[in-house]
């Protein structure tokens, strides 16, 4: 986790994480995150939060606008089928899966493409959230993104390609 360091959105959003868990549990509640608190760390335009429905399925519950610019859409409310392509989707929700079943986090680092050119190269952090019945259900995460080219007139969803993927028990943290 020391590549975290790198990645200060990462870093402070696993700390504002840790410090939201109570002495019980070893996952955070959702209801326990401060919006003012991940807006005063500059979090708040690059968060998103996923929810696991009851079919399993996972939607954009949060989009923080320096996401959304980066897919070109609208994305809060939208499940994950209607952002990715089919192949794209079963490998976040497998990810999304091992996250909050296995209770783990994730820190994906990479490079971001669009029409077969790097357009940015980012780091993520992925973190599971309980809702408040103890369930393991939501998702929050956050990116640390280096811009390589202006992609802003560009149509279509940008394509991932990582680098480093690292998942750890949120028992260890």
């Amino acid at each position: 986790m020391e590549k975290i360091d790198g990645a200060p959105r990462c870093a402070a959003l696993l700390d504002i994480w840790k410090v939201a868990r109570d002495g019980d549990h070893p996952i955070a509640a959702r209801a326990a995150l401060d919006p003012i608190v991940l807006a005063e760390a500059g979090l708040l335009p690059f968060v998103w939060i996923l929810e696991r429905d009851e079919s399993h399925s996972y939607f954009y519950r949060l989009i923080g606008e320096g996401v959304r610019r980066n897919f070109n859409m609208a994305m809060r409310g939208r499940h994950l089928h209607e952002v990715f392509d089919e192949e794209t989707t079963a490998l976040v929700a497998s990810r999304c899966n091992r996250v909050l079943i296995d209770r783990k986090i994730m820190f994906t680092s990479g490079r971001v493409f669009r029409d077969d050119e790097v357009i940015y190269s980012a780091r993520r952090l992925l973190l599971p959230l309980r809702d408040d019945d103890g369930a393991a259900r939501y998702l929050i995460g956050t990116v640390d993104q280096e811009e390589l080219t202006d992609d802003r007139e560009r149509s279509g969803n940008p394509r991932f390609e990582l680098d480093f993927v690292a998942f750890v028990g949120v028992d260890s943290i």
